[in-house]
């Protein structure tokens, strides 16, 4: 990860790194996945993943987005307590909805393109409660196997488009 990526955050830097982001609208219809936004093992995942969504269905917003707040927080969900990755589908339409956990990485996958969507459909053939056992010693893990920065990075110039406000 380059050092811009973890420059200070400051509110200031938020609010101009929002305003360069697409608007609400832009990702009515698409799938949006929350991820924690300060774990290294997370952005791996969402980097994996720009690079497989060939059609751009996926926007991506860390859980500690005020975005992330909202949106989850619609359906009950305190996204502050970055007990899970979610993702919530055909976001602002009638079949809008949230999948959490292993549901939600197997929605990410299986809709991704290459071996990430190989690695979905051997995942969709698993019982659930091995995928939720998995899923969880993956989560439970996550800031040992692989070290958390000292804050959440700012998207680049090259991804800022497909993050949320």
């Amino acid at each position: 990860m380059s050092n811009q990526s973890l420059a200070r955050v400051t509110p200031d830097r938020l609010n101009d790194a929002a305003k360069l982001n697409p608007a609400i609208s832009e990702f009515t219809g698409k799938h949006i996945m929350f991820y924690d936004g300060i774990c290294s093992y997370c952005k791996g995942i969402v980097e994996a993943a720009m690079s497989s969504d060939q059609d751009a269905r996926f926007f991506f917003s860390p859980l500690q987005s005020n975005f992330a707040q909202t949106a989850l927080g619609s359906y009950g969900i305190d996204s502050c307590e970055l007990r899970s990755m979610y993702v919530i589908s055909d976001f602002g339409t009638s079949d809008e909805a949230v999948r959490a956990a292993a549901p939600a990485s197997n929605f990410l996958l299986l809709n991704l393109s290459g071996e990430l969507k190989s690695l979905g459909e051997m995942n969709a053939r698993k019982p659930r409660a091995i995928q939720d056992a998995e899923y969880q010693a993956v989560a439970d893990t996550r800031y040992n196997t692989h070290p958390k920065p000292d804050e959440i990075g700012i998207p680049d110039q090259n991804t800022r488009h497909r993050s949320t406000p």
